[in-house]
C-alpha cells in the first residue's frame, strides 16, 4: 500500500482490505469520533511545530 500526503490531503492506494486495516488504525488511535478531515488537519499543525 502505498500513501501519498498533499497540504491538505492524503491519498491512499492499495486494496480495499488494506485501506480498511489503516482506517481502523487511525479509529484506535485517535477515537471513534475523529473525522480524516481532522486528523489531517492536526497532523500537519504538528508536524509544523516539531
Amino acid at each position: 500500500m502505498k500513501s501519498y500526503r498533499g497540504t491538505n490531503s492524503i491519498h491512499w492506494v492499495g486494496q480495499a482490505w488494506q485501506i480498511k486495516i489503516m482506517l481502523k488504525q487511525w479509529q484506535q488511535t485517535w477515537g471513534p469520533d475523529a473525522r480524516i478531515q481532522d486528523l489531517i488537519h492536526d497532523k500537519m499543525v504538528y508536524k509544523r511545530e516539531k
